[in-house]
């Protein structure tokens, strides 16, 4: 069986391991390093030794722990949310959220499924999530404000959930997500998936919202405590209403065993880290600089350039695996990978950290200059 990506025998927060070589990573979505810290490694082994590794059981039966209330707590004062709650999975968040908004959403005609509008770049968990939960969905164009002022306007009675990504970490932009707000009905939401913005952007790293400075009831919050937080599981955060309604009326939550203990712990010591180290965050965003002036000098047209996230378009995958090939000859671990919604061409995904150094950022940039075919178009 022909494996897409190598696997990898051990990692670091800037390395990983592969057929007993060691390479220095440019992958993942592990921005500040935090998966890696020995305090949040500490943390999750003193859980193990309370709790077990399993959460045993769904939080409406017999799984519930203090840590997990403890998790949501500090979640909701570091989002600056009335409330949060934690889950399993990322994608599952999403899922749970949908349900939840789907039962709020304008029903004045009984045989008549719920409207939701998202953007066409959305994360395939939030396509499922809406498919999942009985909305009608509707696609606008990619950050395309007058198709979806226009589908807004089409769509107004209804009440309807827009959904979107936060940040587009493989799509280099951003969600117009205040503009988006302007134009909403009073009594529709706006489902944002922050997982890429979480812990990167804003002054503090709260993400878009705090980056925007958003504050509205409407908003309902997901992500991923698997990213810049370096843990794993998923949250909803929002208004206390609209979070419990996900904790007592959604068979996504109420059927899923609870967050792994160890996984709480970490992502409760990441979040108290990158508030106690926001040299952290600063360290990130220097090296996100780097970064993007690195990809403008090997010739690169490199978007997003706020995100730690380059992104370099091939004619081919055949041509995106070669290139990731020769970074990998030269010690650097550069996958190759295949984008869902994306048809014909190849990616070389490079993602920078809080600890890399400048001088692993050069070399990054050397082995470009070597390898990199002309004309690369980038991203």
């Amino acid at each position: 069986m022909r494996r897409e990506l190598p696997a990898l025998s051990a990692t670091g927060a800037t390395s990983v391991q592969v057929d007993g070589v060691d390479l220095l990573s440019f992958h993942g979505c592990g921005y500040l390093g935090l998966a890696h810290d020995p305090r949040v490694r500490a943390a999750a082994a003193e859980s193990i030794e309370r709790f077990g590794l399993s959460g045993l059981a769904s939080r409406n039966t017999s799984g519930n722990l203090e840590l997990h209330e403890r998790l949501e707590q500090r979640l909701a004062e570091f989002l600056g949310t009335e409330a949060a709650l934690v889950l399993a999975d990322g994608y599952l968040a999403d899922i749970a959220a949908a349900q939840a908004l789907a039962r709020d959403a304008d029903r004045a005609c009984l045989d008549q499924a719920p409207v939701a509008l998202h953007d066409d770049d959305v994360h395939p968990s939030i396509l499922d999530a809406l498919a999942s939960s009985g909305f009608r969905a509707f696609g606008y164009g990619a950050g395309d404000m007058s198709h979806a002022l226009a589908l807004l306007d089409l769509h107004k009675d209804r009440a309807p959930l827009v959904a979107t990504d936060g940040a587009f970490a493989m799509h280099g932009r951003l969600a117009p997500a205040a503009e988006l707000l302007r134009h909403l009905p009073t009594n529709a939401h706006l489902l944002i998936d922050d997982s890429h913005g979480v812990g990167v952007l804003g002054r503090s790293g709260r993400g878009v919202v705090e980056l925007f400075g958003l504050d509205d009831p409407r908003i309902v919050l997901t992500g991923s405590l698997a990213k810049a937080l370096g843990s794993g599981g998923g949250f909803v955060a929002g208004s206390a209403d609209k979070v419990e309604a996900v904790r007592r009326r959604t068979s996504s939550f109420a059927g899923t065993t609870a967050l792994s203990p160890p996984l709480a712990a970490a992502a409760l010591t990441s979040l108290d880290l990158i508030d106690a180290e926001p040299e952290r965050l600063e360290r990130l965003r220097a090296n996100v600089g780097q970064l993007h002036r690195s990809a403008r000098r090997v010739g690169l047209r490199s978007t997003g350039t706020f995100l730690p996230v380059l992104r370099i378009t091939m004619e081919s995958e055949d041509a995106a695996r070669r290139l990731s090939s020769a970074l990998h000859v030269e010690g650097i671990f550069a996958p190759a990978i295949r984008y869902h919604g994306a048809t014909g061409q190849g990616m070389v995904r490079c993602a920078v950290t809080s600890e890399h150094t400048a001088a692993e950022l050069r070399r990054l940039e050397e082995a470009l200059v070597r390898h990199l075919p002309e004309g690369s178009p980038g991203g």
